[in-house]
C-alpha cells in the first residue's frame, strides 16, 4: 500500500487549503452546486419579485398593476406550456452530444419560442372572442405585442435555464435570473422618474421584457468569453429522432405542473375566493418547502443523465439532503402552522392554520414523487411516468373537487393529502429499489462459478476496493506454482470464507465464497506458472501492474525462484499482506496447506478510535476537522498522454549505516525514512526533474490509535498531504510528520471517506486517466515507508540478505506522480519508485534511486 492511493486526485484547479468535509463530499459537488443554484434562483427571484410588486403598488395605479400582473401570469403559464418539454429533453440529451451542443440548444430555443408565440396568439384571440375582462387587461396594441413577445421570450429563457443545468452550469442560470430581477426593478424606478411617462400596464410589462432581453445578453456574453459556445445555428434536422422523447418529457412536465396550478381554481370554484386566498397562502408556504426536493431532483436528473452508474449514489445523497433538512422543517410548520398563517393576518390563521398543518404532511410525498420522476427520466421510463402522473393529477383534482363540494377547506386539503399518500406508496418502491437494491454480479454466473455464500465488505475494505498492491520476493528455493496452488487449495478447504480464497465482487462490494470445484478452476487462473527461469523480477512486477483489475483479490506469478503477488487493497495493507506472503511461500516450501487465521472484523474500530482521539477532547476538534489538500496542477501548454505505469528498484546493504551516522551528527532522532525521502527529493532536483516542493503525500498507519488488543486485518491507512518547510530537509519532514500524527486527523479523513461511501457506495474501479498532461510536468511526490520486513527473514531464500529482492509496489499513480516506497529487511534498504514512463524517463528515476543508495548524506548537504 502506498500513500498515493490515499491522496485525493483532482481533475481541476483547487485551492491549496480546505476543510475535510468538502474533500469527503467532493464527488457530489455537481449535485450541491447546481441544486443550490436553482434554490438560490427561487429565493432571489422571489425576493426581488416581492420588491418589484411592492414598488409598483406604491408608484403605479391599481389598474396598471392589475393589467401587468395578469400579463405576467399569462407569460408564466403559457411560457411554461410553450417549453414543450425542450428543457428536460436537453438535460437528457446534452451529456451524449460531443459536438454541436449549442446547435441543439438554439434549435430547442427556436422551437419553444415558436410554440409559445402560437400559444400567446391563441390567448390573445381567446381574450378578444370570449373573455372581455382579459381583453381589457391586454392594454391595447402595444400591450398585446409586448405580451406575445414576452411569452415567447419567457419560454425560451426557461429552456435556456434548464440547458444551463444540463450543462452542469447552474450558477450561470442563477446569474441570469439575478440580473433579470435586478434590471427590471431598476427599470421600474427609472420609468417612474421620467417626466410625462405614465406607469401603465404596458410600461410595467416593458420592464419585464427588457429585463429578460438584457439578462440573456449578459449570459451569452459570459458564455462567449468562456469559450463555451461553439455554434449557434438552429438546425431543425437535429430534432429528428428526438420527437418521441420531447413529447414524453412534455407530457410528464405538464402532468406535474398543471394539477398544482389548477388547485387554486378548484378551491375558488367549490368554496370561495376568500377560502382560496387563505389556501393560496398556505400552499405558497408548502411550495417553498417543496422547492428543495424539486430542484434536487432536477439536478439529479442532470448529473446522472450521462452517467447512469452514478444514479444510486446521487439518489442517496439527494434523499439525505431533502429528508435531513426537509423533515425537521415540515415538523416545525406542522407545529407552528397557525402562527405562520397568523403572519398574514388573523383571518388567515383561523381559516387555513389547520390546512397548512395538513399540507405540511405532504412534504414526504413531494420528495418521493420528485425523485420518482427524476429516476424515470434517467432510466428512460418517461411514457409510463407521464401516464401515471396524468392519472395522479386528475385524481388529486377530482378528490379536491369532491371534498370542496361536500366540506370545507380542511376537508379539501385532507383529500389531496390522502391521494398524495397513496401515490407515495406506489412510487416509493421505484426510489427505494435504486437506494437499497444490491448490484447484481452476473460475471460469476457467466463464468460457471458456484457461489455458496457472500460477505459484505466493511466500509474500510470498500474504501480501498479500486486499488491494488504488489509484493515481489526472491530468489527462493522449493517454491513453484503447483505448490502455491496446493497451499491455497488447502486454505480454502479449511476455511472457504477466508478472504484470500474468496472471489471479489467489485460491483456489489462483497466477498463471494466458492465451492471446492469452482475454487479449483479459480486458483488455476489466480496463480500463473512462469517456469523454472530465469525470469526478470522487475518484469514480473510490471506484468502485474499492467493487468486489469479482476475478481481475484490475490493474483500470483511464480517462476525462476521468484514469487510476485498482486493483492487488492480491500484485503489489506503492508501488515496483512506480509503475513499472507510469508505463509503462502512457507506453506508452498513445506508442501502443506496455508494456515492464516482471520482476525475479528472490527466494524466500529474507526469511530471508536476517532471518539477516543477527539470526542472526549473538544479542544482538538479544530485540528481534527481541517486538513490541507494537494494544490492543483499548474496549468500550461499540454501534450497528448497515455498511462504507462512502471517501476524502478534499488537496494543497498550499506546505506542505512551511512544514514544513521549522518543523523547522529546533524539531526539526532530523525528517522531513516525521513532521510530517504529528503535524499530522493534532492536527487530528483539534481537530475533536473524539478519536483513540486510545495508538499507531498505521506502514508500513515492508523492502527496506532486503536485500543490494545484490537487488530485490523484489512487496510487501515491514510495518506495526508503535508507541507514541510522543505522536502529536502529530513528534520523538517520528520517534525511535520510527527506533528501530523499527534493530531490524529487522519482518523477524520478516514471517517469522512467511509461516511461518503456509506451514502454513495464505493467505486469498484479507479477513475480514468486524463488524455493529456502539461508539456513540462513536475513530479508530485508520494512517500510510503513500509517499515521493517524482518518477519520474512526465515523464508527459503536462495541468497544472502544483500542480494534478496523485496519489492512493494502500487498499481496506480497520477500522471505526474512519483511514489517512493521504502522498506528494511535484515539491514538492507529496499527502494521502489513507481511512475509513468510516458511522463518521466525510467533511466532518470532509476539514477535517482542509485544516488540515494550511494550517498544520501551528500545529496542532502548539497541542498542546505
Amino acid at each position: 500500500m502506498t500513500a498515493t492511493h490515499a491522496a485525493p486526485r483532482h481533475a481541476g484547479p483547487r485551492p491549496p487549503g480546505g476543510r475535510g468535509i468538502f474533500t469527503a463530499l467532493k464527488g457530489h459537488v455537481d449535485l450541491f452546486l447546481n441544486a443550490g443554484s436553482l434554490m438560490a434562483t427561487t429565493l432571489v427571484t422571489s425576493a426581488f419579485g416581492f420588491a418589484y410588486w411592492w414598488v409598483a403598488a406604491h408608484l403605479a395605479p391599481q389598474a396598471a398593476v392589475g393589467q401587468a400582473s395578469a400579463a405576467v401570469s399569462a407569460m408564466t403559464l403559457i411560457g411554461t406550456i410553450g417549453m414543450f418539454g425542450m428543457g428536460t429533453m436537453l438535460i437528457s440529451e446534452l451529456p451524449s452530444v460531443a459536438r454541436g451542443k449549442w446547435d441543439l440548444i438554439s434549435t430547442c430555443l427556436l422551437t419553444a419560442g415558436t410554440a409559445a408565440t402560437a400559444g400567446g396568439l391563441f390567448y390573445v384571440l381567446a381574450a378578444h372572442l370570449w373573455a372581455p375582462s382579459l381583453k381589457d387587461a391586454l392594454g391595447g396594441g402595444l400591450g398585446t405585442v409586448l405580451l406575445v413577445v414576452g411569452i415567447a421570450l419567457n419560454a425560451m429563457t426557461l429552456v435556456l435555464d434548464e440547458a444551463m443545468v444540463g450543462l452542469l452550469q447552474g450558477p450561470l442560470q442563477l446569474m441570469r435570473n439575478a440580473w433579470f430581477s435586478l434590471i427590471k426593478l431598476m427599470l421600474l424606478g427609472l420609468v417612474a422618474i421620467i417626466p410625462g411617462l405614465a406607469l401603465t400596464g404596458p410600461v410595467l410589462l416593458l420592464t419585464w421584457v427588457a429585463g429578460i432581453v438584457t439578462s440573456t445578453a449578459i449570459l451569452f456574453r459570459v458564455l462567449r468569453r468562456r469559450g463555451m459556445i461553439d455554434s449557434l445555428r438552429p438546425r431543425p434536422s437535429l430534432m429528428r429522432g428526438r420527437g418521441r422523447a420531447t413529447f414524453d418529457h412534455n407530457l410528464l412536465n405538464l402532468a406535474t405542473y398543471l394539477p398544482r396550478a389548477a388547485l387554486p381554481l378548484i378551491v375558488t370554484a367549490t368554496l370561495s375566493a376568500e377560502a382560496n386566498a387563505a389556501f393560496y397562502t398556505a400552499f405558497m408556504v408548502l411550495s417553498f418547502m417543496a422547492m428543495v426536493p424539486g430542484n434536487v431532483a432536477l439536478t439529479l436528473f442532470a448529473v446522472t443523465a450521462g452517467d447512469r452508474g452514478a444514479l444510486r449514489g446521487k439518489v442517496r445523497v439527494g434523499l439525505l439532503i431533502c429528508l435531513g433538512g426537509g423533515l425537521p422543517a415540515s415538523l416545525v410548520v406542522f407545529l407552528l402552522s397557525e402562527q405562520i398563517m397568523g403572519l398574514f393576518g388573523a383571518g388567515y390563521a383561523q381559516s387555513a392554520g389547520q390546512a397548512l398543518a395538513i399540507l405540511s404532511l405532504t412534504y414526504i410525498p413531494f420528495v418521493f414523487h420528485h425523485f420518482f420522476l427524476a429516476i424515470s427520466r434517467v432510466q428512460n421510463r418517461l411514457r409510463g411516468a407521464g401516464i401515471f402522473s396524468v392519472f395522479a393529477g386528475v385524481t388529486e383534482l377530482l378528490a379536491a373537487w369532491w371534498a370542496g363540494t361536500h366540506g370545507d377547506l380542511n376537508d379539501l386539503v385532507t383529500a389531496v393529502a390522502v391521494v398524495m399518500a397513496v401515490e407515495t406508496v406506489l412510487v416509493a418502491p421505484t426510489v427505494l429499489k435504486v437506494v437499497f437494491a444490491p448490484v447484481a454480479d452476473m460475471s460469476a454466473v457467466s463464468e460457471g462459478v458456484n457461489v455458496m455464500s457472500t460477505t459484505s465488505l466493511t466500509l474500510h475494505e470498500r474504501a480501498w476496493l479500486p486499488l491494488e498492491y504488489i509484493r515481489t520476493v526472491g530468489p527462493l528455493t522449493g517454491v513453484d506454482a503447483a505448490r502455491v496452488r496446493n497451499a491455497l487449495i488447502g486454505l480454502h478447504a479449511a476455511d472457504p470464507t477466508h478472504r484470500a480464497v474468496s472471489r471479489l465482487d467489485r460491483s456489489g462490494a462483497r466477498w463471494q465464497h466458492m465451492d471446492a470445484a469452482s475454487f479449483a478452476g479459480w486458483v488455476r487462473d489466480a496463480v500463473t506458472d512462469l517456469g523454472p527461469g530465469p525470469v526478470d523480477f522487475d518484469a514480473m512486477t510490471r506484468q502485474l501492474q499492467a493487468e486489469p483489475r479482476a475478481h481475484h483479490p490475490v493474483r500470483i506469478l511464480v517462476g525462476g525462484g521468484y514469487f510476485a503477488l498482486k493483492v487488492s487493497h480491500a484485503y489489506g495493507d503492508a501488515g496483512p499482506v506480509n503475513t499472507l506472503v510469508h505463509e503462502l511461500v512457507q506453506a508452498a516450501y513445506e508442501g502443506r496447506a496455508a494456515r492464516i487465521a482471520p482476525s475479528r472484523r472490527h466494524r466500529t474500530a474507526l469511530p471508536k478510535a476517532w471518539w477516543k482521539q477527539f470526542g472526549r477532547q473538544p479542544a482538538r476538534w479544530k485540528d481534527g476537522l481541517s486538513f490541507a489538500r494537494p494544490p492543483h496542477v499548474e496549468e500550461g501548454p499540454a501534450r497528448p498522454w497515455q498511462a504507462d505505469l512502471t517501476v524502478t528498484t534499488a537496494r543497498s546493504g550499506q546505506v542505512l549505516g551511512q544514514m544513521r551516522t549522518w543523523r547522529d551528527q546533524y539531526a539526532p532522532g530523525v528517522t531513516t525514512s525521513a532521510i530517504t525521502f529528503a535524499a530522493f527529493t534532492s536527487a530528483l532536483i539534481e537530475l533536473g526533474l524539478n519536483p513540486d516542493l510545495r508538499g507531498g503525500t505521506f502514508l500513515a498507519d492508523a492502527r496506532r490509535y486503536l485500543d490494545p488488543g484490537v487488530s485490523i486485518d484489512s487496510n487501515f491507512c491514510m495518506g495526508p498531504y503535508l507541507t514541510p518547510p522543505s522536502l529536502t530537509d529530513p528534520l523538517a519532514i520528520h517534525r511535520t510528520l510527527k506533528a501530523e500524527l499527534a493530531t490524529g486527523r487522519i482518523l477524520t479523513m478516514m471517517l469522512l471517506r467511509e461516511g461518503k461511501i456509506l451514502l454513495t457506495g464505493a467505486p469498484g474501479m479507479p477513475d480514468p486517466f486524463p488524455s493529456e498532461i502539461t508539456v513540462e510536468p513536475r513530479p508530485r511526490l508520494t512517500f510510503s515507508n513500509q517499515g521493517r520486513h524482518d518477519m520474512l527473514s526465515d523464508l527459503p531464500w536462495a541468497v544472502e540478505p544483500a542480494s534478496r529482492i523485496n519489492q512493494s509496489v502500487p498499481t496506480l499513480n497520477g500522471p505526474e506522480g512519483i511514489t517512493l516506497t521504502t522498506s528494511e529487511m535484515n539491514g538492507v534498504l529496499h527502494l521502489e519508485a513507481t511512475f509513468h514512463a510516458s511522463t518521466y524517463h525510467p533511466a532518470i528515476v532509476a539514477r535517482a534511486l542509485e544516488l540515494v543508495c550511494a550517498d544520501p548524506a551528500g545529496l542532502i548537504m548539497a541542498r542546505r
